[in-house]
């Protein structure tokens, strides 16, 4: 029985691996992920986009973000695009975040966004969640990152713990897609079983994402947060109990689903056990990024030499079809752990993010 299911499993994985080979040639722009700001309302202890050392004046204006979008929908093939994912910073900073949303929610194929946030701002003005549904908003990614004395230390923010938990349940009750992202690290490891049933019960959300701490930003790279091998295998082995439990429902939509962010590929013996889906970094493969000054990249985490263009002069169609050569083709990180490993066609290096990190599970 076990030789059967490995050779089940075999198939299914070449059939996503050739998936992903498939996604590289042809690299159709289905995301766009945008970086609203840089700034926040919060000066958390793990930014991986923090807003020291960027010169914020150079943030879009109102008229070149809706500009951007609308060049994108009249050059691009539109018809397999999926949505818009906001990141910041902190979106909700941005007053005119609103005014943006109902121009480009005019087009059809934009309305269907979500927005990464903190929460505070939606608690402190619950009326803007019926702004955000008519304006093309179908889910939200709402911060928290331990129960409430962990997570108020970790964000600097006394009370913000409540005022997320408010945000998420005033969401879900709107019919929102709702995820609980929670940056897992060192000191709040302990208390990833807690604040789940705590989601589970007072929240209700459609998904409990957890992403590891990464040396990136704010979070250097011998910081006390990062988490060991060890360590991330026990998230490992929380999720994969979790996702065991209710896989089986997971159509329904009322029913909690576990993942992990963009924690890179973990071998044949895990994957497909412990998220609803195989990872792969989509970053410059379908994820076309605009950043908070306009350059073209992907996810806002990646580092800054990996940009491609700025959307103020360039030719974002063009760029998109005749760059992005380092997000296609990976042989560059093909180094040290990584050169002979057998795993590589499937994990082409990990994540963009960690480019740095040739082989953070050590598989090869």
């Amino acid at each position: 029985m076990k030789k059967e299911r490995k050779l089940i499993f075999d198939k299914y994985f070449d059939i996503w691996k050739n998936n992903i080979r498939t996604l590289i040639d042809n690299h159709p722009m289905q995301i766009i992920s945008w970086e609203a700001t840089r700034r926040c309302n919060l000066k958390c202890l793990h930014c991986g986009s923090p807003s020291e050392n960027v010169n914020l004046s150079e943030e879009l204006k109102t008229h070149e973000v809706i500009e951007i979008f609308e060049r994108i929908a009249r050059d691009f093939d539109m018809s397999k695009f999926r949505h818009i994912n906001i990141t910041g910073g902190e979106p909700f900073v941005r007053k005119d975040l609103i005014t943006i949303l109902k121009e480009i929610s005019k087009y059809s194929f934009y309305r269907n966004i979500d927005i990464q946030t903190n929460g505070i701002h939606i608690a402190n003005n619950l009326d803007i969640l019926d702004d955000l549904i008519n304006f093309g908003v179908t889910g939200l990614g709402i911060s928290i990152d331990g129960l409430e004395s962990m997570h108020n230390s970790f964000r600097n923010i006394q009370g913000g713990f409540e005022k997320s938990v408010e945000a998420a349940k005033q969401a879900v009750q709107k019919g929102l897609t709702v995820t609980v992202s929670v940056v897992v690290h060192a000191k709040n490891l302990h208390e990833i079983e807690g604040l789940y049933h705590y989601a589970k019960i007072n929240i209700k959300p459609r998904v409990f994402r957890i992403m590891f701490i990464d040396p990136i930003g704010r979070t250097a790279i011998d910081s006390e947060y990062l988490l060991s091998k060890e360590q991330k295998l026990q998230v490992i082995d929380f999720l994969r109990e979790k996702y065991e439990l209710d896989c089986d429902t997971y159509s329904d939509r009322s029913v909690m689903m576990v993942e992990l962010g963009c924690g890179g590929w973990f071998g044949k013996d895990l994957e497909g056990t412990f998220r609803p889906f195989i990872f792969h970094c989509i970053a410059g493969i379908n994820n076309l990024g605009i950043l908070y000054d306009g350059k073209i990249a992907s996810c806002s985490n990646i580092s800054r030499d990996f940009i491609e263009g700025d959307a103020r002069v360039d030719n974002i169609k063009e760029i998109w079809d005749n760059g992005f050569a380092r997000f296609r083709n990976r042989e560059w990180k093909r180094v040290g752990k990584c050169t002979d490993c057998k795993d590589w066609d499937f994990c082409h290096g990990g994540p963009m993010h960690l480019n740095n990190n040739n082989c953070i599970w050590g598989l090869a």
